[in-house]
């Protein structure tokens, strides 16, 4: 997603894990703080459980709903074993026993994101998000079927038709083993591999399809 922020090398971030794998990642200024109580709707209180000293994860005990079976591995993860984690969980920075914190710092998120992506690789689910039509995301290659556009630089459309393979003694090949000729319908041609950005509703169908994610209606 955009970061659209004064100071963009200077974040942090909040995130919310539901039990059906929904998960939310908000990025913005590292002085932003949550006011906790607000997340958790209806009576009983919220706890917190400090997975490590820069990030805490709350949750409410005694909650009805579904189990949040990635939040309980990673609570155990930590070192918190047995929790009876339903509902929505709640990533924050330390919120130091009030009721109120800052985000996680961009290093202490990459390790969460790590940890929750290896748990989900281990119970064999995946997370998903809710993704808005300008919002940026990530496709492979791979992802694009032959009829799909493909967006050149985000501007310039081109109907994809397949991908050749590059000559053997090819130059381009010996530096990016994968990389493979993209061919259009107007002729169009570039090197391709990895992935590329674009904006969500001008991805493919098979990037929704591999992540889970869904495109919200603009």
């Amino acid at each position: 997603m955009p970061l659209d922020f004064t100071h963009p090398q200077e974040f942090s971030c909040f995130g919310t894990l539901h039990p059906d794998h929904l998960v939310a990642w908000s990025f913005g200024d590292p002085h932003v703080e949550w006011e906790l109580t607000g997340l958790f709707s209806g009576p009983g209180a919220y706890t917190t459980v400090p997975l490590d000293t820069e990030t805490d994860m709350h949750y409410r005990p005694g909650d009805q709903g579904a189990p949040n079976i990635v939040a309980q591995h990673l609570a155990a993860r930590y070192g918190f074993d047995g929790l009876d984690v339903r509902g929505a969980v709640h990533f924050t920075g330390p919120s130091g026993e009030t009721d109120r914190a800052l985000g996680i710092a961009p290093d202490a998120f990459g390790v969460l994101y790590d940890r929750v992506k290896d748990i989900c690789a281990a119970l064999g689910v995946r997370t998903w998000c809710k993704v808005l039509p300008q919002e940026t995301v990530n496709p492979r290659f791979d992802d694009l079927a032959p009829g799909d556009i493909y967006w050149f630089m985000g501007r310039y459309p081109h109907r994809f038709v397949r991908f050749d393979d590059f000559p053997a003694d090819s130059v381009t090949l010996q530096n990016i083993p994968e990389a493979r000729i993209l061919v259009c319908e107007d002729e169009f041609e570039m090197t391709a591999y990895g992935t590329w950005d674009c904006r969500a509703d001008r991805a493919p169908a098979g990037y929704w399809q591999r992540t889970g994610n869904q495109l919200l209606s603009a």
